[in-house]
């Protein structure tokens, strides 16, 4: 029996990609190369958020279609970026699944993980265990020795800081040292002039339509945001040029800003030369916005400009109505 569900599950999976494949000849770019529009990109790196791994054969499929398409990008791919909820309530058996997909493939040259509030869960309510694995699988998956669920790193020379939350819960708990962390690695990244990347599980509280597409009946703690320390974060990314604050969580699918009056709210908001970029749930299909899974974003950086292109990885598409362009300033 447990067989049967694991196959049907499995051919679930594979009929919802064909079905995605098959439905974007309005949206999609079958035939686009996989490699950035211009030759002198500095960085070029894609990112996908709310894996949510379990046991199931299903859900390791699904996310090994993404891998294997990154893999196979015509111009390999600098780094891959896993924005939160990796797993699905941060159960030992549930890393090691996802571990061993990211062991079949190589999707980029680095990868980048950033914990979201399923990862904070165990079934003992553990938090200690599950900031250990966190921590853990960050070397096993991305080869990358870490203390804290908060972290910075470089690729290519451009600066990637990594917000974590410090307790288990829905919205992140972030303590005053990690405010002050924050405020003291973007000082030291601009220094370079360069875009900053920051990567957190979590979106600005009120942004991208919170509170409205998170919860069900009604708004859930903290409405769907990082939590008490939303405007002091935003204050800190707010005070630096070319920001590019990168998130999921609320599993809303791709809005362009032609439709945000349907839906209430857009995938890219900018404010300056600051923008946020909210992520489309990878594992899940979307309930607002364009309805797909195995979706994400491919980002582009030139000298004077970030391309920010959307991708169906599991199906290996181009939704090209959803791309954005940010000159630099």
């Amino acid at each position: 029996m447990f067989q049967f569900i694991a196959v049907t599950k499995s051919f679930l999976s594979v009929l919802l990609t064909v079905l995605n494949f098959f439905s974007l000849g309005i949206f999609g770019n079958f035939t686009a190369e996989t490699k950035p529009l211009n030759d002198d990109c500095k960085v070029n790196f894609a990112v996908i958020s709310d894996i949510h791994m379990t046991e199931e054969t299903a859900r390791a499929d699904m996310l090994r279609f993404g891998l294997q398409d990154m893999q196979e990008f015509e111009s390999p791919l600098d780094l891959l970026i896993c924005s939160g909820d990796l797993t699905d309530h941060g159960e030992p058996e549930e890393w090691a699944n996802l571990a061993s997909a990211f062991a079949d493939y190589t999707p980029a040259t680095n990868i980048i993980l950033a914990q979201g509030n399923h990862d904070t869960w165990t079934s003992d309510d553990d938090y200690a265990l599950s900031r250990e694995l966190f921590i853990d699988y960050n070397e096993k998956i991305a080869g990358r020795e870490i203390d804290e669920v908060y972290y910075s790193t470089k690729v290519n020379g451009y600066t990637f800081i990594v917000l974590g939350s410090e307790s288990d819960h829905t919205y992140a708990t972030v303590s005053d040292e990690q405010v002050a962390w924050l405020a003291a690695e973007m000082e030291k990244a601009s220094q370079d002039g360069l875009p900053i990347f920051v990567i957190n599980h979590w979106p600005i509280n009120e942004s991208h339509g919170l509170p409205e597409t998170w919860g069900d009946d009604e708004p859930m703690p903290d409405d769907g945001g990082i939590g008490d320390k939303s405007e002091e974060v935003e204050a800190i990314l707010k005070s630096y040029d070319n920001v590019f604050y990168i998130t999921g969580h609320i599993h809303s699918g791709f809005v362009n800003d032609s439709q945000t009056d349907v839906y209430g709210y857009t995938s890219v908001e900018s404010d300056g030369s600051f923008h946020s970029i909210n992520l489309p749930q990878y594992m899940y299909l979307t309930i607002r916005g364009r309805i797909a899974n195995g979706t994400g974003f491919v980002f582009e950086v030139y000298e004077d400009k970030v391309e920010i292109r959307a991708r169906s990885f599991s199906a290996g598409v181009w939704y090209t109505d959803y791309d954005w362009s940010f000159e630099l300033v």
